[in-house]
């Protein structure tokens, strides 16, 4: 008997691919405009540098985030990859990120976009991450359903108040 596995045919491919993915959006404010932020955000990561070269995080979430009275956090180490491109419109300096869990288990990847910008006021500005990640697989997307995207979203608003704070530390010690 044949291996029935759940694969999809190919036409449909793309439309499970979709259905897998998840948006998230974070923003946090900078105490300096967008093009003193730009400068700064890969100095920010050549910063999180390993021995290897490779950039890592810890990506954590307090679990007072959902209201538990306590100071445990989710947490997991990811590989990052950020670059510095143009828009579409080649407009506007954008940063393309994402990251990777390091080790085994069913955590998502993420993909997305980092960008900043200013307002009415020159000397301040924002910085905003906005992606993907999937879900893996029926337990993923059960999960996701669950509370992944709560966590996700949380994570991604963390991950952007770290760099945003760490923008701040660099300006103080340039």
């Amino acid at each position: 008997m044949k291996n029935s596995s759940s694969r999809l045919p190919q036409r449909l491919a793309a439309f499970s691919y979709a259905r897998n993915m998840r948006h998230v959006r974070a923003t946090a404010s900078l105490d300096c405009g967008a093009s003193a932020a730009e400068a700064l955000i890969p100095k920010f990561f050549e910063l999180q540098k390993d021995r290897s070269g490779a950039v890592r995080m810890m990506l954590e979430v307090p679990l007072d985030d959902f209201g538990l009275p306590t100071s445990l956090a989710l947490a997991r180490e990811v590989e990052l990859h950020v670059a510095r491109e143009r828009d579409e419109e080649n407009l506007n300096d954008v940063f393309r990120v994402t990251w990777t869990p390091a080790g085994a288990g069913p955590f998502p990847n993420f993909t997305g976009t980092m960008f900043v910008w200013s307002e009415d006021d020159p000397d301040t500005g924002f910085i905003e991450l906005d992606g993907q990640y999937e879900a893996h697989g029926m337990t993923g997307e059960a999960f996701d359903a669950a509370i992944g995207h709560l966590i996700a979203e949380r994570t991604a608003k963390h991950f952007i108040d770290r760099v945003a704070n760490g923008i701040s530390a660099l300006r103080t010690t340039a």
